[in-house]
């Protein structure tokens, strides 16, 4: 009888040392997957025409310099995010890194980045669908009109992925 009362008793020992971290809820929220970890552009794309079916994506993130593909972001809170220049500079006297605003809005779905607090919709570094299709990836999707012809509109795709 001893036995299995020492029996009921480690159970009831063991069934309350329940980890409080597995009772903390987990904060699953764009904001928090964005804050955990530096992005690099790693590929970005341009639609010349949407509403031309023939075209296809063309590769804008190859000719883009060293430099600059060695940039990445750190989202630091829940409304500022951070330019840094990665190991080379485009300009020797640029600063390391600039302090942006950001905001998730629709539902996490749509990301706006400015560099003008005062000044939000006249000073957009980037806006568009956000887009995350894995733990270490998000894309953003936005359109403007043709470089060259205003009456076609553009869609570009920019990649991020975290840096390890």
């Amino acid at each position: 009888m001893k036995k299995i009362i020492f029996a009921l008793a480690s159970c009831a020992i063991l069934a309350s040392c329940v980890k409080d971290e597995d009772k903390d809820p987990i904060d699953v929220s764009k904001t928090t997957y964005l804050k955990d970890g530096r992005w690099q552009l790693k590929k970005s794309t341009w639609l010349p025409s949407v509403d031309d079916s023939t075209n296809v994506p063309v590769n804008v993130y190859e000719p883009l310099a060293g430099c600059e593909k060695d940039n990445f972001l750190i989202f630091n809170n829940n409304t500022t995010v951070s330019r840094y220049e990665g190991l080379s500079k485009c300009e020797v006297g640029a600063p390391d890194s600039l302090v942006y605003s950001y905001e998730l809005v629709d539902n996490d779905g749509f990301l706006r980045i400015w560099s003008n607090p005062e000044d939000k919709d006249n000073s957009i570094i980037l806006a568009g669908k956000a887009t995350y299709p894995s733990i270490d990836t998000f894309f953003v999707t936005y359109r403007l009109p043709h470089p060259q012809d205003s009456s076609l509109t553009s869609e570009y795709v920019k990649t991020y992925v975290k840096q390890k």
